[in-house]
C-alpha cells in the first residue's frame, strides 16, 4: 500500500504500524478486534494544515499519544492505531479501544 510518493521517505515505519504500510500487524487477522484508522476519531490524531486547500489535511497528520510508538512522528492516516487509538471522549458513547 506504500506509494512512490517521496514523502514516504520521511516516514518513519514501526513494528506497530498495519502490514499494508510496514509495519507487522496484520489488519482483520482478529474479526473481534476494530483495528481503527489514526484518523477516525482518535482523540490524539492532530492533522497537519494543508495550505492548498487551506483546511486541515484528510491523510496526513501527527499523533499526540505520549504512550503511542508513534508520538510526535509524522503519519498516515491509515499507517496506525491498533493498541494505541482512543475516541474522543464526547464521541464514544459505550464503544472504547484503549491503548
Amino acid at each position: 500500500m506504500i506509494t512512490k510518493d517521496p514523502i514516504w521517505q520521511i516516514v518513519q515505519i514501526l513494528p506497530t504500524d498495519y502490514a499494508d504500510y510496514g509495519g507487522e500487524v496484520v489488519r482483520w487477522s482478529n474479526p473481534a478486534l476494530p483495528y481503527p484508522d489514526c484518523s477516525s476519531g482518535c482523540q490524539w490524531w492532530q492533522p497537519l494544515w494543508n495550505d492548498r486547500k487551506r483546511a486541515p489535511d484528510d491523510d496526513w497528520g501527527v499523533c499526540r499519544n505520549p504512550d503511542s510508538p508513534r508520538a510526535g512522528l509524522l503519519t498516515f492516516e491509515h499507517q496506525a492505531g491498533d493498541d494505541c487509538w482512543e475516541c474522543e471522549p464526547e464521541s464514544c458513547g459505550d464503544w472504547q479501544y484503549h491503548c
